[in-house]
């Protein structure tokens, strides 16, 4: 039998928290967050659900992950990550069965190496995969399955050391800015804030909200915002005013006007 597959990818590093969704399966919390010591080894419980009137089996595997300056995720196997969590994972079952709009609560573990060389925040991902069901009527066809991903991060307790900066702003053209921060820290941090539109005057007349988004130990995050259609022609000074999620305000101006 000739089958095609369509798969659907929700990918948590992404989201800020709570539940992730991707077609009828759904995980929650869609990240989690483990703080242990060299040598030692901790677990938490995330849940995988099911919205499907139908049992699933789902398959559960190891990858690793990075991002690029643009927050694009790259995926590679598991060791091939520069700070890799993936290869302490370990995981209860490659595989279980949800029953029909159904849950499972699932055991993630990690068992860190006693080395001495291991500082900061280490992460990895695990992905749970519907099993793709067996199409009705033999011959070619499509089946959709989907997989999900849970974000996994592994900090070493007492190596921590935080540094953030704005780096650069500027506006790439007449319609956007753009933020460029740099991690200088060995912890994975994440955005907030907004980055203010100031007219000649020195009043607020917008406000850019910054996205929750991570920035990687050691890597530097670019962030573009869209100016409003509406903003009217004339010159402006952008103020940026982002925080870390280590308590640290990073500000900027960029003057720049509006064609």
């Amino acid at each position: 039998m000739n089958r095609t597959f369509q798969v659907l990818v929700a990918l948590a590093a992404t989201f800020a928290a709570g539940l992730v969704h991707a077609s009828d399966i759904g995980l929650t919390p869609p990240r989690v967050e483990l703080v242990t010591s060299r040598g030692s080894s901790g677990s938490t419980s995330v849940t995988v659900l099911t919205t499907s009137a139908r049992e699933q089996r789902i398959e559960v595997l190891l990858e690793d992950w990075t991002l690029g300056i643009t927050g694009r995720l790259s995926f590679l196997p598991v060791g091939h990550s520069g700070h890799t969590a993936s290869r302490w994972i370990q995981l209860e079952s490659d595989s279980f069965v949800l029953e029909p709009r159904g849950s499972r609560d699932v055991r993630i573990a990690v068992d860190v190496p006693d080395d001495e060389g291991l500082e900061g925040t280490y992460h990895g991902m695990v992905f749970f995969t519907v099993a793709p069901p067996e199409l009705d009527t033999p011959g070619a066809g499509v089946a959709t399955t989907t997989r999900i991903g849970l974000t996994v991060y592994v900090t070493i307790a007492g190596t921590e050391r935080a540094g953030s900066e704005l780096v650069d702003m500027y506006q790439p053209d007449d319609r956007s800015l753009t933020t460029v921060i740099l991690n200088t820290g060995n912890t994975v941090m994440r955005l907030g804030g907004a980055v203010e539109i100031r007219d000649e005057a020195g009043d607020v007349v917008r406000r850019l909200d910054v996205p929750d988004v991570p920035v990687l130990r050691e890597s530097e995050r670019e962030l573009t915002f869209t100016l409003p259609d509406d903003l009217p022609s004339g010159f402006y000074v952008a103020l940026a005013l982002i925080e870390d999620s280590r308590g640290g305000i990073l500000a900027g101006e960029l003057p720049f006007d509006v064609p």
